[in-house]
C-alpha cells in the first residue's frame, strides 16, 4: 500500500497559502555619488608597461586601472535609465543584444571601412544543468547563497495549517484519472506539466472555499519565461601562459574579446534563461519579505573565505555545457512588460525536471553519488529559475543593473518529475551584479532557501507482509 506523503502535502498546500504583504518594510538610500567626468581619451583598459624614465617616476593614477571611466559610464547609463517614461523602455536600453550584420551592411562594406565586429551574445543557461558539478557556478553568476536548513525553511510557514486531508483525497484521484488516460502519444515532460498543474489546481481548489485571496490572484499556463542578465568577473578569461613560463598575463589590450563580453573587454559576460514552467500563480502584492535588506543576512557572502573564486569557481560557461545564443533578449515573467499586466508579483511557480533523470543516467552515476549531484543539480535549477522569474520581474517593475532594487523580491517554486518533489523559496536583494570597480561596493547577496527532494509516495506495508518478509531473511 502506498500513502501521500503527509509533509509533502503539507509543504504543496502551504506554498500556496503563503502569506503576502502589500509592500517590503526596507528602504535603502541609493548611491547618489556622481564621478567626475574623464577625459575623452581616457580608456577603460589598464594603461600600458612604463616606457621610459618618466613614466616610471610619474605614472598617471587616472590610467592605471581603467576603473574611473567605467564608473562614470555606470552612473550615467542609470541617470538615463531613470528618464525614461516606463519599464519597457527601459529594458529595451539596457538590453544588451546586438543583431547580425544584414546583408546590405556586408556587402557595402569597403576595405578602408571600420571592421564590421561579431555581435554581442548571450550565454545561454540550460533550465536543467547539463553538467554534473556546476552548482557553484550557478551560485557565483546569479550571486546566490544556499541555505540547506529544513528548521529554518518551516519557519517561513509556521502558523499556517493547511487541510492536508481534503488536498490528498484529490491528489489520488487526479492520480487515477492520469493512470487510466489512454494519452499514450505524450512525452514526459508532457505528462509531467499536466500532473503538475492538476497538483496546483487541487491545491488551490482545497482552500478556495475559505481563502477569499485567491480571488485576486491569477494561475498561469504559460511556459514562457525568459530573462538575460549581465555578471562581471571574467576577466580571467583573458588570462594567458606562454609555453615554458609559469608567468600568467592578463593580455586585454590586444587580445580577442570574450564571447558575450562588451566590446570594451570588462569582464562583464551577458547571460539568457530561457525557462518553461507548467504553472505559475501570480497576484496584485507582493509576497512578505523573508529578512530586511539593513540585517546582516543581507550581506551574508556567497561563498566562505576558503573558496578561491577566480581559479576554483569561473570558468569559460563551455565547461558547463553553456553556448551562445544569438536569439533577442527578453525579459518576460509570463508575462510581456508592456502587456499591463495586474499581477505582476510571482507567488508560486512549478517546474518540470524529469529530463534529470536521462542526464543522471548519461553521467553513469549511481549510489549516494547519484542522490548528490541530483541533489545538487536541483538545487542549482532552483537558484537560476527563481532568480531569473524575480530578475525579471524586477526589470517589469521598473528596476534594471543600473537602478537597483530598494525592496527585496520573494517567490516560491517546486521542481518535481512526478516521483519526487524539491522545495525553494528565494529573496531577491540585488541585480547590480554587472559591475566590479574600485569605487563601486555592493555587499548584498541574493537568498535562496532549499529543501528536498521528497518522495511523492512513501511505501507502507502491513503486519502480515513484515512478519512474512521477517520469516524470508531467517531462511
Amino acid at each position: 500500500m502506498r500513502r501521500s506523503s503527509a509533509m509533502l502535502s503539507r509543504r504543496i498546500v502551504a506554498g500556496v497559502r503563503f502569506a503576502s504583504s502589500t509592500s517590503s518594510s526596507a528602504a535603502v538610500v541609493k548611491d547618489q555619488h556622481k564621478t567626475m567626468k574623464p577625459p575623452n581619451y581616457r580608456k577603460t583598459l589598464p594603461g600600458h608597461e612604463p616606457r621610459n624614465m618618466l613614466q616610471e617616476e610619474f605614472p598617471n593614477l587616472g590610467d592605471a586601472t581603467g576603473h574611473g571611466p567605467r564608473l562614470y559610464d555606470y552612473y550615467d547609463m542609470a541617470d538615463k535609465v531613470q528618464s525614461l517614461p516606463n519599464a519597457a523602455e527601459k529594458i529595451a536600453f539596457v538590453n544588451p543584444y546586438e543583431r547580425e550584420w544584414n546583408s546590405v551592411e556586408k556587402t557595402w562594406h569597403r576595405q578602408w571601412h571600420p571592421l564590421l565586429m561579431a555581435p554581442r551574445k548571450a550565454w545561454n543557461v540550460p533550465a536543467i544543468p547539463k553538467y554534473f558539478d556546476s552548482l557553484n557556478f550557478y551560485k557565483y553568476i546569479t550571486k546566490c547563497r544556499i541555505v540547506n536548513d529544513r528548521e529554518k525553511f518551516d519557519s517561513f510557514y509556521s502558523g499556517i495549517v493547511p487541510p492536508t486531508k481534503k488536498f490528498e483525497n484529490r491528489l489520488l484521484q487526479s492520480l487515477d484519472a492520469r493512470d487510466s488516460s489512454n494519452s499514450v502519444d505524450l512525452t514526459d515532460v508532457e505528462r509531467s506539466n499536466r500532473f503538475l498543474r492538476s497538483l496546483i489546481d487541487d491545491a488551490i481548489t482545497s482552500l478556495a472555499h475559505n481563502v477569499e485571496v485567491f480571488q485576486k490572484q491569477r494561475l498561469s499556463h504559460t511556459t514562457r519565461c525568459e530573462s538575460f542578465w549581465i555578471r562581471s568577473g571574467f576577466l580571467s578569461m583573458y588570462d594567458k601562459k606562454d609555453i615554458g613560463t609559469d608567468v600568467v598575463e592578463r593580455k586585454l589590450r590586444y587580445a580577442n574579446r570574450f564571447i558575450a563580453d562588451d566590446r570594451r573587454k570588462l569582464g562583464e559576460l551577458s547571460f539568457v534563461l530561457r525557462d518553461e514552467f507548467a504553472a505559475q500563480l501570480r497576484s496584485t502584492n507582493p509576497l512578505k519579505q523573508l529578512f530586511d535588506l539593513t540585517s546582516d543576512e543581507a550581506v551574508i557572502p556567497v561563498f566562505e573565505d576558503h573558496v578561491n573564486v577566480e581559479d576554483d569557481v569561473v570558468y569559460s560557461p563551455k565547461v558547463f555545457n553553456m553556448w551562445p545564443d544569438s536569439e533577442i533578449l527578453w525579459q518576460c515573467p509570463g508575462y510581456d512588460a508592456d502587456s499591463k499586466e495586474t499581477h505582476q508579483y510571482g507567488r508560486l511557480a512549478v517546474k518540470d525536471i524529469s529530463i534529470l533523470n536521462q542526464l543522471t543516467d548519461y553521467w553513469k552515476i549511481d549510489g549516494e553519488e547519484r542522490e548528490q549531484v541530483r541533489r545538487d543539480a536541483m538545487t542549482a535549477s532552483a537558484v537560476s529559475s527563481l532568480f531569473s522569474w524575480l530578475n525579471a520581474q524586477a526589470h517589469c517593475l521598473g528596476y534594471t543593473q543600473y537602478t537597483d532594487l530598494d525592496r527585496p523580491l520573494v517567490s516560491q517554486m517546486i521542481l518535481s518529475d512526478g516521483d519526487e518533489f524539491f522545495f525553494a523559496v528565494a529573496q531577491l536583494n540585488t541585480i547590480a551584479i554587472n559591475i566590479d570597480v574600485d569605487g563601486f561596493e555592493n555587499r548584498r547577496t541574493n537568498a535562496c532557501y532549499v529543501d528536498g527532494p521528497h518522495p511523492l509516495f512513501i511505501e507502507e506495508t502491513s503486519g502480515k507482509e513484515e512478519e512474512a518478509n521477517t520469516m524470508e531473511k531467517r531462511e
